[in-house]
């Protein structure tokens, strides 16, 4: 019976990753479970806050076998002024909690080090990096900053403790002689994230032998590092686009911030979700490569400033395989073309379970239609960038909501007031399954006393629940 509780637990807590830090002292049963889930990814927490690096530098070095080390490092952050950290309180952790460490952000470490240690980084950074690289551990997300140059995997046991990475972020201007010991023992990436110089003398085309390499790629992620000063790098990046070929089979997942200088999109047979967008608006002759492209499989779509044509023609050409759409930042649309792009949804996507997007005041017919058409729709998240009438939108909610929508997620970005409208909402959605609910707190909408009196209100009264993911 205990072993079935501590499974039902661990379930329990998997769901429950943004709380965990409250369970860890309710007992014994309890604190076993969360360390190793809070430890698997220790650099989640906020680094902008300077007890907190030196409350983990401290766990962290407390680690370190060598008592004599421990004293030397202690003396640096003596000289340091970092008087929380004293040698007399120095105790062996609880728990090895590195063990239980999976992901490796390189970068983190690297800042830690540098804001609480003035003298002496290279023997700390020598020593900290010994416990996270060794033959015990098992690394699967690793995390390179720019500019690094420490070849970790020349540490003893790195080629054990890499050798299941599944996830790897680092720039396209990595050191080679890291990239050529990633290449040695990292095939198993499933996830990349790439940032991509724009500078053509930065960037290092080893990389795609790296991705070459790899046995099974699902996700990629190309992001451009914006200079408006200087041209993008594109022998390099159809180099690198061209790389992804070999595994158009495998890769599912695409998340691509700049326009494609290849047309690999329409080799990946298939691949169920796109993230595509721009940080500036681009000219719609930038994303020609996307013209009749067909991707039948494709699932998710995320759309980020995006040309209202080639909007259009992907929606219209995954031949109702969608089940989300996100689209954000089309307030400088027309309203005929926002009309037409609510329209393109509901008329190819019978399948629509979640849609992001900014409706207006003219488009409360094309909303009506949407909800009588797509049945199938579990969640809206609606962003109020153009001043729509709350009331109206909320009117028509009520009255042709699908039976299956009940997830709302709403953001106020204009200055017609929420709180009044939501009230009458909540009241108008009696009989009907309880709202999750949740809202992105603006200068528009304030997190005040009125709206957490109201909002609990309605739990209580088992009318709403919090929806804590999107």
């Amino acid at each position: 019976m205990y072993k079935l509780n501590k499974d039902i637990f661990y379930l329990i807590f998997e769901n429950l990753e943004n709380n965990l830090y409250s369970c860890l002292l309710v007992n014994k049963t309890w604190c076993e479970i969360v360390v190793p889930m809070v430890w698997r990814n220790p650099w989640k927490e906020p680094f902008y806050l300077r007890n907190k690096q030196e409350k983990l530098l401290k766990v962290i070095i407390s680690h370190i076998p060598d008592k004599t080390k421990i004293k030397e490092i202690y003396s640096f952050l003596k000289d340091n002024q970092i008087h929380s950290l004293d040698i007399n309180t120095y105790k062996r952790p609880l728990f090895d909690y590195i063990s239980f460490c999976k992901h490796l952000n390189l970068g983190s470490i690297m800042r830690i080090i540098d804001v609480n240690i003035a003298s002496g980084r290279l023997i700390v950074r020598a020593e900290i990096l010994k416990l996270f690289v060794n033959k015990n551990l098992r690394i699967t997300h690793l995390y390179i900053p720019k500019h690094f140059n420490y070849q970790i995997h020349l540490i003893p046991g790195a080629k054990s403790c890499f050798s299941k990475i599944e996830f790897l972020r680092c720039y396209t201007n990595i050191n080679n002689n890291i990239l050529t010991g990633l290449l040695e023992i990292c095939k198993s990436i499933k996830e990349l994230k790439l940032y991509i110089e724009k500078y053509k003398y930065n960037n290092n085309y080893e990389i795609t032998k790296l991705i070459e390499a790899q046995k099974k790629l699902v996700k990629i992620h190309f992001k451009l590092i914006y200079n408006f000063c200087l041209p993008h790098d594109e022998s390099f990046c159809k180099v690198l686009e061209n790389s992804l070929i070999k595994h158009s089979n495998t890769i599912q997942y695409f998340i691509m911030h700049k326009p494609f200088t290849t047309e690999i999109l329409s080799s990946l047979v298939n691949l169920k979700g796109l993230d595509l967008g721009s940080n500036y608006l681009l000219q719609e002759s930038e994303w020609s490569n996307l013209e009749n492209l067909s991707l039948t499989s494709l699932q998710f779509l995320k759309l980020y400033r995006f040309p209202f044509k080639y909007s259009l023609s992907l929606i219209e050409n995954t031949r109702g395989s969608l089940v989300e759409i996100e689209l954000y930042d089309y307030f400088y649309y027309s309203e005929n073309e926002y009309k037409k792009i609510i329209q393109v949804i509901y008329q190819n996507c019978p399948n629509l379970k979640y849609l992001t997007f900014s409706p207006r005041d003219t488009d409360t017919l094309e909303i009506e239609n949407l909800l009588i058409t797509c049945q199938f729709l579990n969640g809206l998240h609606i962003i109020n960038q153009s001043n729509i009438g709350w009331d109206s939108l909320f009117k028509i909610l009520i009255k042709v909501s699908p039976i299956r929508l009940y997830k709302f997620y709403f953001e106020n970005n204009g200055p017609i007031k929420l709180l009044e409208s939501l009230k009458f909402f909540i009241d108008n959605w009696k009989g009907r399954r309880p709202i999750l609910l949740r809202l992105a707190y603006t200068m528009y909408t304030k997190k005040d006393a009125e709206t957490e009196n109201l909002l609990e209100k309605y739990k209580l009264e088992g009318m709403i629940e919090d929806l804590e993911e999107w």
